[in-house]
């Protein structure tokens, strides 16, 4: 993981070049993702908001034995159940799952184990820029304007999947724990089919795949797994279903219980369920129902900067002139309402404009 510093929108632009120039020389594109943070006052982790009391002991994380069911799980359901309650009739496309439900409350502000991403260079620039972007001047903006210390993250998601495979292919146990219920030789064939067809399960060849090789949705998965309806463990034992996305939905979507050892969090598409979404080009990680042994000393477990497995998917560009990219940014036509499309965001982008 490197860190870039940036003081001109042409210096952003060149450097997230070499990045991706990067991927070419290694033989193989593959799309970024961006993340643009504030920074204010306080570091912010790259860990999902419904983590962060438990990351930093406020809350404990408690689990059952069989490590099924615990706090976070409870967290994330009251969480689903109010939301999806009191903004249905606001909803403009109906989620079919809680996963995808998840989507809409990560961009709500409600707290999910999902975190965002754009597939837009600009738009990750314009969060980190926000407060120098908005054109009101009230206490909170100009408090954030003299101590924002904006970063962008660059993520390579295919290379976090490939990650997330290769954690099956290591791991038997992560197999089988997923597939309790089947007879051993049927997880046996499963484990040597993901150790032995990793180009068949997971990577396609590059040529004309880049743009959508390695990016899984765990909503359209969701939608296969109602079509197979009580057969899915059946076309699991016949190879007619990829052993990897089930697995994918066991952990990320069903809640099995890992360490941060030994999962990395996925990197996922969504539907674009609201003109918010659409407009911030929206992407996401989605981090497994982690637990943490009482052993671990570890600070700030979640975080993907600090997970070993995830570093090498990581970049951070470092903004140092805050106020000249802001500017640079409204010269071209960046505005705030490009993240936030309601009608007094619009308004006040031309009302307050200077």
């Amino acid at each position: 993981m490197r860190t870039w510093y940036a003081k001109s929108l042409n210096e952003y632009i060149k450097i997230i070049e070499i990045i991706s120039q990067k991927q070419r020389n290694a033989g193989r594109k593959s799309v970024l993702w961006f993340r643009g943070q504030e920074q204010t006052d306080t570091y912010y982790y790259l860990e999902p908001n419904i983590y962060r009391n438990i990351s930093s002991g406020k809350e404990n994380n408690q689990r059952n034995k069989e490590k099924t069911y615990g706090t976070l799980w409870l967290k994330e359901e009251y969480r689903y159940q109010h939301f999806a309650a009191r903004n249905y009739d606001k909803i403009q496309n109906m989620p079919d799952s809680m996963i995808e439900w998840q989507e809409v409350m990560q961009h709500y502000f409600s707290k999910t184990r999902l975190m965002d991403w754009s597939e837009s260079a600009i738009v990750a620039l314009n969060f980190a820029l926000e407060a120098y972007i908005n054109p009101l001047e009230d206490h909170e903006i100009l408090y954030k304007r003299r101590h924002n210390a904006p970063v962008i993250w660059v993520l390579n998601p295919v290379e976090l999947n490939r990650k997330v495979y290769e954690c099956f292919k290591k791991r038997n146990y992560l197999i089988s724990d997923a597939m309790k219920g089947v007879k051993k030789k049927f997880i046996n064939n499963i484990i040597n089919e993901i150790k032995n067809h990793e180009e068949l399960y997971f990577l396609l060849n590059n040529d004309g795949n880049a743009g959508v090789n390695g990016l899984v949705s765990l909503s359209g998965l969701e939608f296969l797994r109602k079509a197979y309806s009580g057969s899915m463990k059946d076309a699991i034992k016949n190879n007619s279903f990829n052993p990897f996305f089930y697995l994918i939905l066991r952990y990320y979507s069903d809640g099995l219980a890992v360490h941060t050892d030994e999962l990395t969090p996925l990197a996922i598409i969504h539907p674009h369920h609201t003109m918010r979404i659409h407009e911030q080009k929206g992407a996401f990680t989605v981090f497994p129902y982690y637990y943490i042994s009482k052993k671990s000393s570890k600070v700030h477990p979640y975080a993907m900067e600090l997970m070993p497995l995830c570093k090498p998917c990581l970049e951070k560009i470092v903004i140092m002139d805050s106020d000249g990219m802001a500017e640079q940014l409204k010269e071209i036509g960046v505005k705030r309402s490009h993240l936030y499309p309601e009608m007094e965001i619009v308004t006040k982008d031309f009302e307050y404009m200077k």
